[in-house]
C-alpha cells in the first residue's frame, strides 16, 4: 500500500470529483446506449466509494513527527 500526504490524497480527491462531475454531465446529455449509460454509472459509483474512503482517510489525524 502506498502511503500518501494529505496534500496528494486531497490532489487525488479533487480529481476524482472533476472526474464524477464530467461522468453526471455526459449522463444528462443525450444519445447514450443503455450499455454507455450503465458503464458510466458503475464508473461513477466506484469513484464515489473511492472519494469517500479518502475523505475518511483525511479526517484521521496525522501523527506529527518534528
Amino acid at each position: 500500500m502506498m502511503n500518501l500526504s494529505p496534500k496528494a490524497m486531497r490532489s487525488i480527491a479533487e480529481a476524482i470529483e472533476f472526474r464524477i462531475a464530467a461522468y453526471q454531465n455526459r449522463l444528462d446529455s443525450e444519445g447514450l446506449s443503455e450499455d454507455e449509460i450503465s458503464d458510466i454509472t458503475n464508473d461513477s459509483m466506484f469513484l464515489e466509494s473511492l472519494l469517500q474512503d479518502l475523505k475518511k482517510a483525511l479526517a484521521i489525524p496525522v501523527a506529527q513527527f518534528f
